[in-house]
Order: structure tokens, then sequence, then C-alpha cells
């Protein structure tokens, strides 16, 4: 994050001057420090979480931030929440749980059929704990997540988007930099090897652009669709895991993962139908409506300009 605000500070002292910078526009600057807020929980619970989760599986859960977002927009901005959003919500919380295996769904498992529970192996038992906490923390992930981007459609365009990556970006830092001086155990480190650096510098580069061009696109398009475009992770995460880790998603990881993919594909899918649908009656109404005015204006000038013609009628 620290790559990211100079990158930031670049643009705005060499390319483009903003008089808010750094602190933001007055009467959104709350605004902004709640996204910052935000985003900085949502990354820290998505990397802790990878401490107990594979990578694709830390993805996957954190598929749920388009339906957290949409109830969380209900709640705070009066957004609608809708029945195929709630279903594919749930929908989606019972893929996590497949994922997330833990100790009282194995034990049901277990005792509702013999055959599943052939298929369920002691690893996968004494993995339950730590997969469960690395699913809370993935979860808390997706609750800052959805607080972060409610908070940049209540901002919209009133704000640069390179405004809000930067004040982000410096908050992320200097709570990191604090975090590390006061939780014991860990210790600030730098990279030791040309590897590690470039490796570092990658995610530095690579980190500015996602969070420019996801903020940009949520002040463009609503949170659920904009998201959307997010669900390819999935698939980069599982080719890197394979390549890194030599992990390939199984069982019911897998199943949990299609249900979560699904599920949320479905709720941005069906409200577009919606939406859709709604426009096109819009202009079918609107269409009558002209046609009516149309009317009205051809009856005013006929009567106005005494029109005897036999086959004008008025009933």
């Amino acid at each position: 994050m620290a790559i990211t605000y100079v990158f930031c500070i670049i643009y705005f002292v060499f390319y483009e001057r903003n008089p808010n910078f750094p602190l933001g526009p007055k009467g959104f600057r709350f605004l902004h420090l709640l996204r910052a807020v935000g985003g900085f929980v949502g990354v820290v619970g998505q990397y802790w979480s990878l401490l107990y989760l594979n990578v694709s599986d830390t993805v996957c859960i954190t598929f749920l931030a388009p339906t957290v977002t949409s109830f969380m927009a209900y709640i705070f901005l009066g957004e609608r929440f809708t029945k195929v959003e709630a279903i594919g919500g749930f929908t989606a919380f019972c893929g996590v749980l497949l994922i997330a295996k833990p100790r009282f769904l194995l034990d049901l498992l277990s005792t509702a059929s013999t055959k599943i529970s052939e298929k369920i192996t002691e690893d996968d038992i004494k993995d339950s704990h730590n997969r469960l906490i690395g699913s809370t923390f993935a979860f808390v992930s997706t609750f800052g997540t959805g607080t972060a981007m409610c908070a940049i459609r209540k901002i919209g365009f009133n704000s640069h988007p390179l405004l809000m990556v930067s004040i982000y970006a410096l908050f992320t830092t200097v709570a990191s930099f604090l975090g590390i001086l006061i939780i014991p155990g860990i210790g600030f480190q730098t990279p030791h090897t040309v590897k590690q650096w470039t490796l570092l510098i990658v995610i530095g580069v690579t980190g500015f652009f996602m969070q420019f061009l996801l903020t940009a696109g949520m002040q463009r398009e609503k949170a659920a669709r904009a998201i959307a475009m997010t669900y390819t992770q999935l698939v980069y995460a599982s080719i890197f895991d394979y390549i890194t880790n030599g992990k390939i998603p199984q069982g019911w990881s897998l199943i949990g993962e299609i249900i979560i993919v699904l599920s949320v594909f479905s709720i941005v899918y069906f409200k577009d139908l919606n939406q859709s649908s709604s426009y096109t009656s819009l202009r079918d109404s609107d269409r009558d409506l002209e046609s009516d005015a149309i009317s009205a204006i051809e009856l005013q000038d006929n009567l106005e300009g005494g029109d005897t013609d036999s086959n004008f009628k008025i009933s």
C-alpha cells in the first residue's frame, strides 16, 4: 500500500494537481475515512484467512461481498434488496459451509450417511478448526469490503477515484505499521533477495491499478454488477495456487466454490433482467404517453382550424 500511495502522490503532484489532496473534499472526508477503514478490514481479513485456507478457498468466500454489499446498501443507502438477492445469498452461504467444513457439519454428515462419512478423512476433521478460523476472517473481510463499497457509492463522483485510493493506501500503511509495533510476535521485515523485492514491487504495482480500476468502476456502475467482474479471480487464483503450491480444489471445497459462483452470478443476472424489463416497460409507457400527447395536439389543431372532414368524429 505504501507503493500505491507513492504512485498517487506522483499523480497528484506531477500530473493533475487536486486541491482536495490529501484529505479529500470537505463534507465527504468521513466517507473517505469509512472507505479506508472498511478496505483495511477487508484486506487484513483476507490475508489473515490465507494462514488457514488456500488461495482459491479464500477468494471464493469473498465472493459473498456482492450480497453483503447489497444488504448493507439496503440498510444504509435505502437501496432495494430483492428476494433473488436474499435467496442467492443464502445459497452462497451454504457453499461457504462446504468450504469451511466446520466440525458440526462434519458430525452431521457423518451421522446422516455412511457413504458420505467414508469420504471424510481424518485430515478433514483435524483441519476443520483451522478452516473455521480462516473462514471467520474471510467473513469479516467481506463485511469490510461491503462497507468500503457502500462508502464509494455514497461518495460517487464528488471525489477523484485516485484520491479515494490515496487516503485508503495511507490509512492502511499507517495502520499496518502500528500493528507491527503493537502486536507481539510480528516484526518488521524487509525482502532479502532480488526475487522477494521483485514480487513486492509486482504486488505494489498491480495493487495500485487494481484499486484504481475498482474504485473507478464502482463510481460508474452498481456494486453488484461491478464486483461481478472480480469473479474471474477464482480462475486465476486456482491456476496460481496450483503453480505455486500444487493445490487443486477437490471434494466439498470444489462443490462449495461452484455453488457460490453460480449463486452470485444468478444475483447479478436476474437483477439485470429485472432492470431491463422495467426499462422496457418504462419505454413502452413513454411511447404511449407520447402518442396520447400527439393525438391531443392534433385534436387541438383540428378544432382550432375548423376541420369539417366528415371522417373526423368526436365521440
